[in-house]
């Protein structure tokens, strides 16, 4: 005997609820074609696709036909009623007298007959669906069978269905992830980097509040340091609190994700930082984790009782480290600002001692032929003359001149203790670091381009740094617009000696022409605000380390500065 689940009616009907696994492009549209082919099979009073419910254990309705629109109020637990039954024990039932049947639970009028079959995934009751007639008696064993075979093909059109969408999901969870990451990450300023990590967690995620702390783990507190939405009494309640008082205490100790199910209850009241009272439920601690330390925990929290399955967590978990890293690159980015300003102050007090020896050492040479002048006039006047005590003065101020002009010379030069051996390309990059951030925002591409081997000269880092520097302030100087700088360092032979030299490549302006041969001339400038120093103290620096620059070559199309070296064998 032929079987109904073999009929062409039935055949067809499973034909055309497996082709929405591929047509359908959200769950409810998957929803409707199953309750299509159970309306044209079975021609119902009503009939409902319910689901088990992670978050509320419960099986609700999600999609019906012969149901009030608003089916909130008809979840079942499991095990109670005919529905409840079928998703707790997984078997089908049949009923076919509503109202000799004490496991029948009424949840609409007009019903006399109903069947249930389970839908099962990988061996997972996830719902159940029914179907309802109006008189007695309307079903069989036969319907039974059909509506089971229907069951077990909804399952796999619904996982394929979830399955695609969570796909889609988390491809578009990576992508914003990408996107807000670039954000957070090229934000420098911390403060501001706090407001715009927990906007975008609640941007990435369905969450009614967020929240960040951080870890003093010298102190053993966590302080607040942006909450979104935004609220001011609440931060000022969690500024600063003990770990052992803190919400995020657990995620703290053991450096993992923990999840609060329900914070509305006295488990928690103790907690100052569980926020009872902003209307959520569930929420969820991921430690922002860099370079395995927590330096501070990102808690969501959703205003529904939620569980948050994987897929969440281990999304929470990447956006909460990459703000981690975000944080110690602002905190970097700000030492290195420090690093720059000081070395900036350093350059300003050489400019100043080799601006100090420059004049005292034009001084020196007229104040010694006064003195030798002076010293062959051989005046002589009578006892008792005053002209002798203005001779004594005379004699003892240049004297005092010469002593103060040595002073300034010998304070000039740079004590020997502090030039030692270092790698060139060590030294380049150090100050590339400390102008990059400057450069990208001159829109300016910074390139080094080591040399070929590695090359070491004897000097004062801070004083070659400051050569460099002001090369490279020049080149941006001279392209407003943006452009490129490339900074290249080549170990050269010349008259049978090794040395090393570095070239400073802008794409700029160039250098006038009638100023090439004098732009190493003391308070020579071409800037508005220019001391003319610059390039002349470069020199006189490269010069106190037996080397030399010169301008390789420069045009409308950019300028290339060349910088000699000896070369430590």
């Amino acid at each position: 005997m032929r079987r109904l689940t073999d009929s062409p009616e039935t055949l067809l009907a499973l034909y055309r609820i497996s082709q929405a696994a591929s047509t359908s492009s959200s769950p409810r549209e998957a929803y409707a074609a199953i309750i299509e082919e159970i309306q044209r099979l079975f021609s119902p009073r009503a009939a409902a696709i319910s689901l088990i419910s992670p978050n509320s254990g419960l099986l609700e309705i999600e999609y019906a036909l012969g149901y009030p629109a608003n089916t909130d109020d008809l979840s079942t637990h499991l095990g109670k009623g005919l529905s409840g039954l079928v998703a707790f024990h997984g078997g089908t039932l049949l009923c076919n007298d509503t109202k000799s049947d004490p496991r029948y639970v009424k949840l609409i009028d007009n019903v006399r007959s109903k069947m249930a079959a389970p839908m099962i995934v990988s061996g997972h009751i996830i719902g159940v669906i029914d179907v309802d007639q109006s008189q007695p008696d309307a079903f069989d064993d036969s319907h039974i069978e059909q509506l089971s075979a229907i069951a077990d093909e909804a399952s796999r059109v619904l996982q394929s269905v979830w399955q695609r969408r969570q796909r889609d999901y988390q491809s578009e969870q990576l992508n914003a992830l990408i996107e807000v990451g670039q954000n957070i990450v090229s934000n420098l300023e911390v403060q501001s980097l706090w407001k715009s990590v927990v906007e975008a967690a609640l941007q990435l995620t369905d969450a009614k509040m967020c929240c960040l702390q951080l870890l003093d783990l010298k102190e053993g507190k966590v302080r607040a340091q942006a909450v979104e939405p935004h609220d001011e009494d609440f931060i000022a309640r969690i500024s600063e609190l003990e770990v052992a008082d803190s919400l995020a205490g657990s995620t703290i100790r053991t450096r993992r994700q923990i999840e609060f199910a329900n914070i509305t209850t006295p488990d928690y009241r103790d907690l100052l930082d569980a926020p009872r009272d902003r209307e959520v439920t569930s929420g969820l601690s991921t430690p922002m984790i860099y370079e395995g330390r927590v330096i501070g925990i990102l808690s969501v929290f959703t205003e529904q009782r939620h569980r948050f399955p994987n897929s969440e967590r281990r999304f929470l978990q990447a956006f909460a480290n990459l703000a981690a890293v975000a944080a110690q690159n602002a905190e970097l980015y700000a030492r290195v600002f420090n690093s720059e300003e000081l070395l900036r102050k350093s350059e300003r007090l050489t400019t100043l001692g080799l601006l100090s020896a420059e004049i005292a050492h034009e001084i020196r040479n007229p104040l010694t032929v006064i003195k030798l002048l002076f010293s062959s006039l051989n005046l002589q006047y009578p006892v008792g003359d005053p002209r002798n005590k203005d001779n004594q003065v005379i004699r003892e101020k240049i004297d005092h001149l010469e002593e103060i002009v040595t002073k300034v010379l010998s304070f000039s030069k740079a004590p020997e203790g502090i030039f030692t051996n270092w790698e060139i390309d060590g030294l380049i990059a150090d100050t590339c670091l400390l102008v990059r951030h400057k450069m990208s925002q001159l829109k300016i591409q910074l390139e080094h381009r080591p040399p070929a081997r590695k090359a070491r000269v004897h000097g004062n880092k801070g004083q070659l740094q400051q050569v460099l520097l002001n090369l490279i302030i020049n080149a941006a100087d001279a392209m407003p617009q943006g452009g490129r700088l490339a900074i290249e360092a080549k170990v050269e032979k010349n008259d049978q000696r090794k040395h090393v030299a570095i070239y400073v490549e802008d794409t700029g302006t160039g250098i006038p022409e009638n100023l090439v041969d004098k732009i190493f001339d003391s308070f020579l400038t071409g800037k508005a605000k220019g001391t003319g120093l610059g390039l002349s103290i470069v020199k006189r620096i490269l010069r106190t380390h037996h080397g030399d620059i010169q301008v390789a070559q420069t045009s409308s199309k950019g300028t290339t500065m060349r910088i000699e070296l000896p070369l430590v064998s």
